[in-house]
């Protein structure tokens, strides 16, 4: 079977499977797994695919069908413009994080020691350390499977020791330490809603989605926790949920902090700046 005729029979198998985005993700699986990028499927769409790859694909867009994320399905996913390997251990990087390391390179000052709490596949710190090679970055997480994954990426991108990696919760790791920008896309999706959300979200860790009292428990925590842990004039930068905004005013104003909360591209409350 060719490329293009191939392509367009599982993008139909995935639309009657109920999948929304059926031919992006036919087209992601088959470039993975042909191991081409994905403008080739268009110019070399009368190639005929190899029958141990359309095996390899057929089964890829089996587990599809059941909702697990294309990028647990590839074991990868770009975020930042870098290529990250991803896995039931860790979140996926999602697209508006990226607002996040755009807060943190616009106010780690030069040559400054920065923080990144819940690291999960090190996407933040990685993409931090990468576009600012002058920053002393370290990443701690209390999986230590993710921070398996976050070191292997580091490594990838990097070589060895560019970044410290430190298992633990939250500042526990850290006793004693401070820093001059604390940086977190913590858990905030209320626990209340598990099982409502798309059927994806389901095959990610729980520990690194949902928290507490409308999602609010691990921010609450990490913003009462992180004056000790900051120098004077230090910045905590946190990626919140849409319905956060009133809670992180609030709480960053009891602990000394002043608030801003800027919104993401599509016009949500994304990313909180606490300044001591």
């Amino acid at each position: 079977m060719q490329i293009g005729e191939y392509i367009k029979e599982i993008t139909a198998i995935l639309k009657d499977g109920g999948i929304s985005s059926p031919a992006l993700d036919a087209q992601v699986i088959a470039a993975h797994f042909l191991k081409m990028e994905r403008h080739q499927l268009v110019t070399w769409n009368d190639r005929t695919v190899p029958e141990h790859e359309k095996s390899l694909i057929d089964k890829a867009v089996k587990r599809r069908l059941k909702f697990e994320p294309v990028a647990y399905i590839t074991g990868v996913k770009e975020f930042y413009s870098l290529e990250f390997e991803v896995n039931p251990n860790v979140l996926i990087p999602r697209p508006e994080t990226e607002l996040l390391v755009d807060m943190a390179i616009y106010w780690a000052g030069l040559n400054s020691s920065v923080l990144d709490l819940c690291t999960g596949s090190g996407a933040i710190a990685i993409a931090l350390k990468h576009s600012r090679g002058d920053l002393d970055v370290c990443a701690s997480d209390i999986s230590e499977k993710a921070l398996e994954t976050a070191e292997r990426n580091a490594e990838k991108i990097f070589g060895k020791r560019k970044i410290s990696f430190y298992q633990g919760d939250l500042f526990l790791p850290f006793k004693d330490e401070k820093f001059a920008l604390i940086v977190s896309n913590p858990p905030y999706v209320p626990e209340n809603i598990k099982g409502e959300l798309q059927k994806e979200l389901e095959f990610e860790p729980v520990s690194a989605l949902y928290a507490g009292d409308n999602g609010t428990s691990v921010i609450k925590k990490i913003i009462e926790e992180s004056p000790e842990h900051l120098y004077d004039n230090g910045i905590l930068l946190l990626e919140i949920g849409s319905e956060h905004r009133e809670f992180i005013e609030k709480t960053g104003r009891e602990n000394g902090f002043r608030v801003s909360v800027l919104n993401d591209y599509a016009g949500l409350p994304r990313v909180a700046t606490l300044k001591k």
